[in-house]
C-alpha cells in the first residue's frame, strides 16, 4: 500500500524529540495482515488490523491506544511492548509494575515488556513474578531505531522460536547494544558477554561545563534536560566537584580549560566515574591509570553517564 505524500522525521541529536512532516498527515485506509505471528507497530498514516496466533503490538508513542484488540484485531497471545511513559500514559497508573499488570489481568495482553531505556527491562506476564532485563553496555550509543529492533527480536524469538518471554527480552537487549554500538541489526543469537548495566540509578550526576556563551549553555541545558528524560538527576557545577556525592561527574569539555579538565580527569584516581563529552577530540589522556571514559558524541556520553551511576538489579 501505497501513502498519499512522503513522511519525514527529523532529529536535533538522537535523544530529541522528532519533528514531524507534514503536520496533516493524510489518513490511509486501514490494512488487514493474516499470519502465524506478526509484529505491529503503531502507525502515524493508517492502521494496521491484525489476525495471529501470537501478535507483538509496539504502539510507538502516542500514536494510537494500548489496547491491540480496539481496532478489530484478534490474537490467541498478545505482548505489549512499550515505554515507561506510554504504559502511565494509557492506563492512568503511575507504578510501573501494577500499571502492567492491570494489562494482563484484564485480559489486553498475556506479556508486558516495560522498557526503561538505560535502566533495562520489565516483563510481566499472568501467573509470574515479574522479571528484571537488563540493558548491556557499549561504548557508543545511537539511538534511533532502537524500539524497532527491540520489538523486532523479542518478535522473533517469542513469536516464531517459541522462547519464553522472558528469554526472548534478553535477547533483544541485546541486539539493542548490538545495533547502537554497530548501527548494523544483528543476524545471529547474541550472547551475554557484554556487561550488564541498569538497574537502580544510585545518585545524581555532576555536570561540568562552561555557561559563558550561548552554545555551551544551550548544551548544558539539553544535557540536564535529557539526563532527566533518562531518570537521572543531573547538577550543573562550576568546578570539579572535591565532596564524595555525585555518582558519576560529567564533564562537556567545550569552552573548558584544559587545567579545569585536569583537574576532573585526576578525580578518577580517587575511584570518581569521570565521563567527558570531547566532540572536537581535544582531549588527551597521557596517563594510563586513568579511568575515564572518552565520548565522541552527545547521547553516547549522556548513557554513559546514566550507565556510571547505576547499581545491578535483579527481581
Amino acid at each position: 500500500m501505497r501513502r498519499q505524500s512522503p513522511i519525514a522525521f527529523a532529529y536535533f541529536h538522537p535523544l530529541s524529540t522528532p519533528h514531524l512532516e507534514p503536520s496533516d498527515i493524510a489518513q490511509e485506509r486501514a490494512f488487514h495482515v493474516d499470519a502465524e505471528t506478526v509484529l505491529r507497530f503503531g502507525l502515524v498514516e493508517g492502521d494496521a488490523v491484525v489476525r495471529a496466533r501470537r501478535a507483538i503490538f509496539d504502539p510507538q508513542g502516542t500514536w494510537g491506544s494500548l489496547h491491540f484488540r480496539r481496532n478489530g484485531s484478534e490474537a490467541d497471545e498478545i505482548t505489549l511492548v512499550l515505554n515507561a511513559r506510554e504504559l502511565i500514559s494509557g492506563t492512568g497508573i503511575s507504578d510501573l509494575e501494577d500499571s502492567a499488570r492491570s494489562l494482563v489481568n484484564t485480559g489486553a495482553a498475556s506479556v508486558v515488556i516495560v522498557k526503561q531505556g538505560v535502566c533495562g527491562a520489565l516483563v510481566i506476564e499472568s501467573r509470574k513474578r515479574t522479571m528484571f532485563v537488563p540493558a548491556f553496555r557499549s561504548s557508543n550509543v545511537f539511538k534511533i531505531g532502537t524500539g524497532d529492533v527491540f520489538s523486532a527480536t523479542f518478535a522473533h524469538y517469542w513469536g516464531l522460536e517459541g522462547e519464553d518471554a522472558t528469554a526472548a527480552a534478553e535477547q533483544a537487549s541485546l541486539a539493542v547494544a548490538y545495533y547502537v554500538q554497530n548501527r548494523d541489526f544483528p543476524i545471529e543469537r547474541q550472547h551475554p558477554m557484554l556487561e550488564p548495566v541498569g538497574g537502580m540509578l544510585r545518585g545524581p550526576v555532576a555536570v561540568l561545563a562552561a555557561s559563558n556563551t550561548l552554545g555551551n549553555k544551550y548544551v548544558l541545558e539539553e544535557t540536564l534536560h535529557r539526563l532527566g528524560e533518562l531518570g537521572v538527576r543531573a547538577e550543573h557545577v562550576h568546578t570539579p566537584p572535591t565532596e564524595e556525592q555525585h555518582a558519576a561527574l560529567l564533564v562537556l569539555a567545550d569552552g573548558l580549560s584544559r587545567d579545569c579538565i585536569a583537574d576532573a580527569v585526576a578525580l578518577s584516581l580517587a575511584g570518581q566515574s569521570v565521563i567527558i563529552l570531547d566532540e572536537a577530540q581535544s582531549v588527551v589522556l597521557e596517563n594510563p591509570r586513568l579511568k575515564v571514559i572518552l565520548a565522541r558524541d552527545f547521547t553516547s556520553a549522556l548513557y554513559q553517564a546514566a550507565w556510571a551511576t547505576s547499581t545491578p538489579r535483579t527481581i
